[in-house]
């Protein structure tokens, strides 16, 4: 599908940590009409609506997290530049031809994979000599919700989660520092999607189709309460990893949601990298 009035080929990184509603956010702006992939991954008992992220980009992500050195749940700094790697493993011309095939001649395509949190630089450099302008959506969930949904579905600690949380959003926001982009909140797409998705288009820019009534129908349908299972607080103060991660949250929220191209406060991020540093 075409947005309106596009002269370029755009494409739209859907970014945030594992169950922080990146799933949800991406079917929705395919809704609003960008092109999803074309070899989705199967929906599963922790994900019934679908992921909506392409299953051999998710493949491919994890050979090239595991060339760096890393998994999906990493929590260490990346210390190599992972399209160097990608060349140097014959990674570079797969990795180039998934996304042909997978999104054809679309003008306008929607990526996630969170995985991609960690690897920004590497897609923007593929994608723009695809001849797709890049822009980035940061989805962000309440972290203790994430890490308790990380800990039922991935048998890892609370704990563990919670860092790589921490991980995942440190490096999305660095990496998309001075380039198009916006900031959704799970909680604020369950509640007003509308809203929230009109701040997004405008904070992104480009021409967006006007949302018909079967769109909007489609897209409350999908969008029901039923897709969060955890609602938790998080705590008002203290330096330990939930304290740590819900401070940044807050922060990046409370910053970005309207201002996107601000930085989060020094203190939230400074503790974030601290708490990792001492893991």
């Amino acid at each position: 599908m075409v947005f309106e009035g596009s002269r370029a080929r755009r494409a739209i990184l859907v970014l945030g940590m594992h169950r922080s509603g990146t799933s949800a956010l991406t079917r929705t702006i395919n809704l609003l009409g960008a092109a999803a992939p074309q070899t989705l991954l199967a929906a599963s008992a922790s994900n019934e609506r679908g992921h909506w992220e392409s299953e051999p980009i998710v493949r491919l992500n994890d050979e090239i997290l595991a060339a760096c050195g890393h998994a999906w749940f990493s929590r260490g700094r990346m210390r190599v530049d992972p399209a160097a790697v990608t060349r140097a493993n014959g990674l570079w011309d797969r990795l180039r031809a998934t996304l042909d095939s997978e999104f054809g001649d679309a003008s306008t395509v929607v990526l996630k994979d969170p995985r991609i949190s960690r690897l920004v630089p590497l897609y923007r450099e593929a994608l723009q000599q695809a001849g797709y302008e890049v822009v980035s959506v940061l989805t962000l969930r309440n972290p203790l919700e994430v890490a308790q949904s990380i800990a039922t579905r991935d048998r890892l600690s609370v704990e563990r989660a919670l860092e790589t949380w921490l991980r995942y959003t440190l490096d999305a926001e660095r990496a998309t520092r001075g380039t198009v982009r916006a900031l959704v909140a799970y909680e604020a797409l369950l509640a007003d999607w509308r809203g929230c998705t009109a701040r997004m288009k405008a904070q992104l820019g480009g021409e967006w189709f006007a949302v018909t009534p079967e769109m909007a129908s489609e897209i409350d349908a999908f969008l029901s309460p039923g897709l969060r299972h955890h609602t938790l607080d998080l705590p008002a103060a203290g330096f330990g990893r939930a304290a740590v991660a819900g401070r940044l949250y807050r922060d990046m929220v409370g910053r970005l949601s309207d201002h996107p191209s601000a930085v989060p406060g020094g203190l939230a991020t400074g503790l974030a990298k601290a708490c990792l540093a001492l893991r």
